[in-house]
């Protein structure tokens, strides 16, 4: 399929649509029944389960976002990657064997979960929501992380023009024993690698009533066709990290609150490769099939 592709330290999942529906927001990422209990090609993916795995460690247990709010609305039209670390066996803690052998707390293996004597763990994730967008959240506001209502937002702000589609990046997490190594580097580029390449794939394609409802957010279908442009809702303490990759501040958008964290809008702007013939899209590693 266009845009997937794996290498031996990133994996790629497409928008999974109506496949979330067998994961259950309220339990954990490696206590999901339903799901196990699925045929392999309905089943939620591994590279989106070790997702969660790291969004669960990075925002659920260390930052205190509650389970049930850490999966969203976006999550099922999104593109994600999942990053991985190799080290020796006798490097890997408890918790971080049982992430990477799909053990539950009892020392024991998950059904239908992959098991293997390998130490590649995940270790970061990040997301790319295609477009349209809700509006932006109204400063001094409080809103459940990256929630899709519409109260307490407006439409025109700062540097960007609510006619003019742009992507998001998010779910930026990577565990802390990795936070020196470079993930957050490598996830950033690959998204936008991808979205550099790909503006064909950022159209919104499932659900029509979906589409319907997010076209009344974004000016009648207006901000639909990507030409480059790039949101993040960055925490406040991570600003530092996104400056890095060309994202700046936008000052017009102020600070709100999402789950009791102080947060601010940054932008960039990318090349696109929207109207170039393409024979495949550019990640790392070589291409193989992702489900």
């Amino acid at each position: 399929m266009a845009g997937s592709s794996r290498s031996e330290f990133v994996d790629f999942i497409n928008p999974l649509h109506d496949r979330l529906k067998h994961y259950d927001r309220t339990k954990g990422p490696y206590d999901q029944p339903q799901n196990d209990a699925l045929d392999a090609p309905k089943r939620v993916p591994q590279g989106f389960i070790d997702a969660m795995v790291v969004r669960e460690e990075v925002f659920v247990k260390e930052q205190k976002v509650p389970l049930e709010n850490e999966l969203d609305e976006d999550d099922e039209r999104s593109f994600h990657w999942t990053a991985y670390a190799s080290i020796p066996t006798k490097a890997v803690s408890p918790e971080l064997k049982a992430q990477s052998s799909g053990q539950n707390g009892h020392g024991s293996v998950e059904p239908n979960r992959r098991v293997s004597n390998s130490t590649k763990i995940p270790v970061g994730t990040i997301r790319l929501v295609p477009p349209p967008h809700p509006p932006h959240p109204t400063p001094g506001t409080h809103h459940p992380a990256d929630a899709l209502d519409t109260e307490g937002r407006r439409d025109s702000i700062g540097m960007h023009d609510p006619r003019e589609a742009y992507v998001k990046l998010g779910r930026l997490a990577v565990i802390p024993e990795f936070r020196k190594a470079g993930i957050s580097k490598l996830l950033i580029e690959t998204a936008l690698a991808f979205a550099r390449g790909n503006p064909d794939l950022l159209a919104p394609q499932h659900d029509p009533s979906k589409v319907e409802r997010m076209k009344l957010w974004s000016d009648g279908g207006a901000g639909i066709d990507w030409k480059g442009l790039v949101l993040v809702h960055a925490q406040l303490g991570v600003q530092k990290v996104w400056r890095k990759y060309g994202f700046e501040k936008d000052e017009q958008m102020g600070t709100w609150d999402e789950e009791g964290m102080d947060h601010v809008g940054m932008w960039r702007r990318v090349d696109s490769e929207t109207g170039r013939r393409r024979s495949r899209p550019f990640l790392l590693g070589s291409p193989i099939s992702s489900p």
